[in-house]
């Protein structure tokens, strides 16, 4: 097993540089390192540049996380918008057996239980299938699951389709019986979706989180 934290986006409505931006205090892709890096796999940052994995490196480093704790995978194909690029990326890059849990760097919210839920799922199903998890008729793209020996499925969607949207391709892995859809229940905490795309969002957020550790202090 292998994790990805897809970190390549512009941000562009949340200010530019999205891994940067800070929440609580601390830089977005710190607060999504901690968690994926619990379960001791190796952690890869997709990253569209040179130049964005250096930021994220140096603000990784000064939060005290070792330089050995993470790799980059940088984009083959940089031009394409979106996590597909990403993704594509890290499925060829990684060996075709390797099993790669992929995460957003701007759902700081994560937790333990959802990723262990999701490996639980992937053991089950002899990690055969793309797992994610869909809410009543809302795809809730990230965190999944992706086998590496579907690089040639991923491939032949990006190079084949002439909108290359992550749901488009989701339809498409299913129409190739390579997907598996785990729908959303109460136990699985709605917090573990919530991304941040603008700093009204990022600065509700703050607050929320604010209140409740005043009120778990009290």
């Amino acid at each position: 097993m292998k994790v990805v934290i897809l970190a390549g986006g512009k941000g562009t409505r949340i200010g530019g540089k999205k891994a940067l931006v800070t929440f609580l205090g601390k830089p977005l892709i710190y607060w999504v390192f901690q968690k994926v890096k619990e379960f001791s796999f190796p952690v890869y940052i997709s990253v569209k540049n040179e130049e964005q994995a250096r930021e994220i490196e140096y603000a990784l480093i000064k939060e005290n996380i070792k330089k050995r704790e993470f790799f980059f995978i940088k984009d083959l194909i940089p031009e394409i918008e979106g996590p597909l690029s990403g993704i594509f990326s890290a499925v060829n890059f990684l060996p075709k057996s390797e099993i790669t849990l992929f995460t957003a760097v701007d759902q700081p919210l994560i937790k333990r239980e959802l990723i262990k839920y999701l490996l639980t799922i992937s053991y089950i199903f002899c990690d055969k299938f793309v797992i994610t998890i869909k809410d009543k008729d809302k795809i809730l793209p990230f965190p999944s699951i992706y086998p590496c020996y579907l690089d040639n499925e991923i491939k032949d969607f990006i190079f084949s389709s002439p909108k290359r949207s992550l749901f488009r391709f989701f339809y498409y892995l299913k129409s190739k019986e390579a997907i598996l859809f785990i729908y959303n229940n109460v136990k699985i905490n709605s917090e573990n979706f919530i991304n941040i795309n603008t700093l009204e969002e990022l600065k509700k957020l703050e607050q929320c989180f604010s209140q409740r550790l005043r009120i778990q202090k009290m």
